[in-house]
């Protein structure tokens, strides 16, 4: 719970001076199988684990530019927390971070049993000495990193029910007990902090009586070369299945047309 103050802390003393990298994965290259972020909607599962072929969506340029300005935020927030724990350890504090923590059937257990495939924003490791020179990781805390608008931002409460599914298969598939929800205001770099509601423990109902018979289903479904009913809403906007899945409410949309770009008037001259 002390991560939030500790970053705070580091960042008032931080004078900058150096580079970072920003990493813009794509969908197509993306193993079959079963992912974090598609485990919101079924179909998407199943056409997944059936290695449908993956293509963006045409006419989502704003939806590239967000997610262009979320992956520059995530090579930010992890390079930052790299540096924390460099400054940490100098006072006396032991602990590191990885970013980037990758989620595979190489990994045995139920991401095998599941053919599950991820990759976790971060994750935190204290550690503590146990032998002279030697050092014992006694504590993990997994991070994801979200970025929201500014009115968004302030209706949040608590995370996102498709975040905690989300993050839920991380902390099953690395044996994770706690999980940090980093969300990100983007007009005021406002971010919540590592308490409660948006630090928790793993929820074993959720896994246990949703995610996972969600999971099993879907290979049933792929096994049997059946589609379950669509889930429709906000993400088929940018799901790499729409050219095959075809749902009605995206139609709909493209029948209306882009959003017009509004300008000033004498902008131009």
């Amino acid at each position: 719970m002390e991560l939030a103050k500790w970053y705070d802390a580091w960042k008032d003393q931080d004078n900058g001076g150096y580079k970072y990298e920003v990493d813009v994965p794509g969908s197509e290259g993306r193993a079959p199988g079963v992912h974090a972020s598609e485990i919101g909607c079924q179909r998407r599962i199943v056409y997944s684990i059936m290695r449908t072929e993956r293509h963006p969506p045409p006419g989502q340029l704003d939806m590239k530019r967000r997610f262009n300005m979320g992956h520059a935020v995530h090579g930010m927030v992890q390079h930052d927390f790299h540096r924390m724990c460099d400054w940490l350890n100098h006072s006396g504090e032991v602990i590191s971070f990885k970013d980037e923590v990758h989620i595979s059937p190489e990994l045995g257990g139920i991401s095998a049993e599941l053919d599950m495939h991820s990759s976790m924003d971060g994750e935190f490791c204290f550690w503590a000495p146990t032998a002279p020179a030697e050092y014992t990781c006694y504590l993990r805390v997994g991070l994801e990193i979200k970025t929201e608008s500014g009115p968004q931002y302030e209706k949040l409460l608590s995370p996102r029910d498709y975040h905690m599914e989300q993050v839920n298969l991380y902390q099953r598939a690395l044996d994770l007990p706690l999980m940090w929800t980093l969300y990100i205001n983007k007009s005021n770099s406002n971010y919540t902090r590592s308490e409660p509601p948006w630090l928790f423990q793993f929820d074993h109902d959720l896994w246990n009586k949703k995610l996972e018979p969600r999971i099993i289903k879907a290979h049933v479904l792929a096994e049997q070369g059946r589609l379950p009913d669509r889930t429709e809403g906000f993400p088929c906007r940018w799901c790499p299945f729409t050219w095959t899945c075809q749902p009605p409410s995206l139609k709909r949309r493209k029948a209306y047309g882009p959003s017009p770009t509004i300008t000033n008037p004498g902008a131009l001259r």
